[in-house]
This record gives C-alpha cells, sequence and structure tokens, in this order.
C-alpha cells in the first residue's frame, strides 16, 4: 500500500515538474531598467506628494481652527465664515490637483518606457469594465513577475 502511495506521489510530482517546466515565460514582463524607472517615478511621486502634503496640512489646520473660532464667536460674521470656508475648498482643490498632476507626470515617464506590445496588452486591459484605473498598479499586476 505505501509503495502505491509512494509511487503515486512520485507521478504526480514528475506530472508538475513537466508542466512547469512547459511553462514559457512572459516575454511581456517588465525588464529590470523598467522597473528601476517605474520604481524612481513611484518614490519620486510619493516624495513630492509627501512633502506637499505637510504644507497643505498645516493651512488646512490653520484654516479650520479659524473657521471654528467664528463659528464659537458670540457673534460669528458671515463674511468671514464664507471667506474661510472657501479657502478651506480651495485649499484641499489645490491639493487634489496637485497630487492627481504628480500622478499622471509619473505615469507618463513610465509608459514612455513601455513596449509597444506592453502598451497594446494595457490598452486591452483598460477598456475591461472591472479594470483597475490606476495605470501604476495596472503595470504591476501584469508585467512584474509574481514571485
Amino acid at each position: 500500500m505505501n509503495r502505491i502511495k509512494l509511487a503515486s506521489c512520485t507521478a504526480i510530482l514528475s506530472a508538475m515538474a513537466v508542466c512547469f517546466a512547459q511553462e514559457k515565460p512572459n516575454p511581456n514582463l517588465l525588464t529590470e531598467t523598467q522597473k528601476q524607472a517605474l520604481d524612481k517615478a513611484k518614490q519620486s511621486m510619493d516624495n513630492e506628494t509627501k512633502a506637499k502634503s505637510v504644507a497643505v496640512a498645516l493651512k488646512l489646520a490653520a484654516l479650520a481652527k479659524s473657521l471654528d473660532r467664528n463659528m464659537l464667536a458670540d457673534t460669528p460674521d458671515p463674511e468671514t465664515d464664507k471667506k474661510l470656508l472657501n479657502d478651506l475648498v480651495q485649499t484641499v482643490t489645490e491639493m487634489v490637483a496637485g497630487v492627481l498632476q504628480t500622478k499622471i507626470a509619473a505615469d507618463r515617464e513610465v509608459v514612455k518606457l513601455l513596449t509597444p506590445e506592453q502598451k497594446k496588452i494595457l490598452l486591452a486591459e483598460i477598456d475591461k469594465a472591472d479594470s483597475n484605473p490606476d495605470l501604476a498598479e495596472l503595470i504591476g499586476k501584469l508585467f512584474v513577475e509574481k514571485k
């Protein structure tokens, strides 16, 4: 009985080894240069976003505090309230726009390094209804070897 189990296990392992050996490597995986450029773009975007976020967070905190002070005043000033609210909205809008501009600039740098075939694969993928809208994540999903 044990010999049969051992023979069965050996046969299964041999079949699995043949299957794995027959798998062809994906020719569209990122090259080391492309991986480094992707990592560099992500790092640059993260650094720029963090630096801007600190300054914006301080500004937002000051605006929120001024808005709270006005609301808590014995006689809140409606004009001050309106101005502070507009400043708050404007600051958040600028922050979001800045992050998006940084992200898109990083994506553009990475896309410049893709092969025509990789671009074709990405185009097909982004046309799918459930596709990830983040291009950098999509590139990682499709073209970085899973370990």
